[in-house]
Formats: structure tokens, C-alpha cells, sequence
């Protein structure tokens, strides 16, 4: 029910997106009555003298109201077994349409006798909390962790229809707890003093990524410390993330000698017999010293998660790559500076300068790994 509530929720954010790309009298002759009065009364708010609004807004009301109307007749054939929790949708749509004119000076002036549906919409609310409390019980009752999930869901729309519907907070609590999926997360520590630190604003990534899925999906990550002192048994999976291989500070540099000569350069001046100056042109050269450094650093991370059962059987298996390249340019020369191009000039203005410690350029490499991670751990983890 959940998932059906969800699709209808985005069919008709994208009716919205659609209405407010075309006008309300192609929206009438589509069909689309509810959209119409909507974007009617919408152009009527800006433009009260609006004809095309006006006129459509009088055709498609009586159209849309009976048609809703009609659908809840129709959801008790079709959706017999949450027919009224359609049909609270369904109200409120009716009521929607009745605020939106109401709100509108100019649609009041041409549906003067909206109708609201506030007391059906009383009456229909306590029996969809009904239909979606006795569904989350029977689904509750298989016992499953993905029956509970389902559960779940249904005693949240429960409680939305009725705010603390009968036991539905408690339901609530069990459903969830039964759905949870527990995981030991066993982040290995790096056997290297250097960049254990390193290691660390990784690993506190990956935490806050565990989080994060945390907050939306029911999943729940222990340490292999936190599991020990809480004696939880019958975990359900591991996931173990390590560093299966890194070089940090791999050096390249690189030299290049250019030889520039320019023609048609001014060089000097020369006086003539009448007192003006004339330019003297000549030919212009240097060599220029090029150089280059690149240090590489990357590294592989390697995660696996596997049943929390006597045989360990792997679900996946990845490794991840990263790289991270610092690079530094500079250089000098000997000659006329004027037989330098643009680029150049720019290079031999640059020093030498050091590549950040090799700590920050260890954590430079595992950034790309953690965007991956992220990903494909918020990928598996959402079906969950």
C-alpha cells in the first residue's frame, strides 16, 4: 500500500509539473478536470480578467467534481481492500479544489457555490486508519523482516489518517524493530604509524556514510567492539572495508629545454637628419629551462559484505581504486625575455614549490574511493 501511495504521490507531482506547462482548456479537452480548475484558479490569482481561465474554470469544476467522485465509487471495486484510504485522497482533492477558489476572489465570482467535503473526509479518515492498521497486523503476523517492513508502512499511514490510531505507536516500534537489518561494519585499521591518522579521516567518512544510511533505510551498523559489549547475537550480515594497497609520494619530474628566437623585434632607435626617431628591428633569443614535477599517490580499498552464517557467504565483493595527482610547474631562462611566448613567461614566473605532507595527499587519494563507496553502499543498502 505504501508503494501505491508513493506512485500516486508522483503521478501527480508530475500532472502538476505538466499543467504548469501548458493551459487549462488543453488540460479540459485531455480530460484532466482537476488540473484544470487548479490551473485555472492559478491564472485567475495573476490575471483576474484572464477569458481563457474563466471560461475554463466553468466547464471543468462540475466535470472535475463529479469525476472524483465517481473514482471513489469506482476504488471500491477496484481497490476493495483500501478503498477508503483512496477515497481520503480522493476528499482531499475535492476540499482542495473547494480552498483554492475559496482564496480566489475572481474563481468565487464564477463557481459561486463551491462544495467542501470536510465532513465526508471526518467520517472516511478512522476507517482507511482501520484498513491500513488491519493490514500492517496480518503482515506483521507472517513474521518476516521484509513482511515487517511492509508492516511498518502501514501503520505509518495509519497514524497519518488518525493520530495515535489505537495501539499504532507501540505497532510501530515492534514493525521497525522486527525490519531492522544488523550489520557489523569492521572498518580495518592500516598497520602503518604514518598515515594511521590518514586512515582516520577516512574511516570517519565511512562513519558519517553508515549514518546517513542509517536515517533512511532500516539498517542498523555495530562495531565489532559495540557488538561485543552489547552480546548481540544472530547478527544478520558483516561489512568490512580495508586498505588493500597504497603508495603515497611517487616522483616524477620532468626537464625541457626550448631555444626561442623572434624576428622583427624592436632592438633599439636611431636618430635621423631631419630629428625623428626610427625603430630598429632585430632578432631576439633566450632559452628557457622548463620543468615539471608530478607526485602520485592512490590506492586500493577493498569492501565485502557476507552472511552473518556458519559458511560466510559473500553477497559483494569490490575493490576500489583511487588516485590523487599533485603537480607543480616552474621554470627560468637566459636571454632576451622577449623571445618568450605568453606560457612561458607565465612558467618562469612560478618557483618551485613542495607537495603538500604526505598525511594530506594520503587523504587526497581516498576521497574518490569514499564518493564511491558512498554510492554503491547507499545502492545495496536501499532495498533494505
Amino acid at each position: 500500500m505504501k508503494n501505491n501511495l508513493r506512485f500516486i504521490l508522483f503521478i501527480f507531482i508530475i500532472e502538476l509539473i505538466i499543467s504548469s506547462c501548458t493551459s487549462p482548456k488543453k488540460l479540459l479537452e485531455k480530460g484532466n478536470y482537476y488540473d484544470a480548475v487548479l490551473l485555472s484558479v492559478e491564472k485567475l490569482r495573476s490575471n483576474p480578467n484572464n477569458k481563457n481561465a474563466r471560461e475554463t474554470l466553468a466547464q471543468a469544476y462540475i466535470l472535475a467534481v463529479d469525476d472524483l467522485l465517481e473514482k471513489i465509487e469506482r476504488d471500491k471495486i477496484i481497490q476493495p481492500g483500501f478503498f477508503n484510504s483512496f477515497a481520503v485522497y480522493t476528499y482531499e482533492d475535492l476540499n482542495r479544489m473547494y480552498e483554492k477558489i475559496q482564496k480566489s476572489p475572481a474563481a468565487r465570482q464564477i463557481i459561486k457555490n463551491p462544495k467542501e467535503f470536510y465532513t465526508q473526509l471526518s467520517k472516511v479518515k478512522p476507517l482507511a486508519a482501520e484498513e491500513q492498521y488491519i493490514a500492517g497486523m496480518q503482515q506483521l503476523a507472517i513474521g518476516s523482516r521484509k513482511n515487517a517492513k511492509q508492516a511498518y508502512y502501514y501503520f505509518q499511514d495509519a497514524n497519518a489518517f488518525v493520530k495515535n490510531y489505537k495501539d499504532v505507536s507501540s505497532r510501530l516500534d515492534q514493525s521497525y524493530k522486527m525490519a531492522l537489518l544488523h550489520v557489523i561494519a569492521d572498518l580495518k585499521p592500516i598497520h602503518s604509524r604514518i598515515y594511521k591518522l590518514s586512515a582516520n579521516t577516512f574511516y570517519n567518512e565511512m562513519q558519517n556514510t553508515l549514518q546517513q544510511i542509517e536515517k533512511k533505510q532500516f539498517v542498523r551498523f555495530y562495531s565489532p567492539m559495540d557488538a561485543k559489549k552489547l552480546n548481540l547475537e544472530n547478527l544478520d550480515q558483516i561489512l568490512e572495508i580495508n586498505f588493500e594497497d597504497f603508495i603515497v609520494g611517487e616522483t616524477h619530474t620532468q626537464e625541457r629545454i626550448e631555444k626561442m628566437v623572434r624576428d622583427s623585434v624592436i632592438v633599439g632607435t636611431v636618430a635621423l637628419d631631419n630629428g625623428r626617431k626610427k625603430n630598429v628591428y632585430g632578432t631576439v633569443k633566450a632559452k628557457v629551462y622548463l620543468f615539471k614535477m608530478q607526485v602520485i599517490s592512490k590506492g586500493i580499498v577493498g569492501f565485502t559484505i557476507s552472511e552473518n552464517n556458519s559458511n560466510k557467504t559473500t553477497i559483494l565483493d569490490n575493490h576500489i581504486p583511487g588516485e590523487y595527482v599533485w603537480f607543480n610547474d616552474w621554470g627560468n631562462y637566459n636571454g632576451d625575455i622577449r623571445a618568450l611566448n605568453k606560457k612561458q613567461k607565465e612558467i618562469c614566473n612560478r618557483r618551485k614549490i613542495l607537495p603538500p605532507p604526505p598525511q594530506q595527499m594520503f587523504i587526497e587519494f581516498t576521497k574518490p574511493i569514499h564518493e564511491q563507496l558512498r554510492v554503491e553502499l547507499h545502492n545495496f543498502y536501499q532495498d533494505y
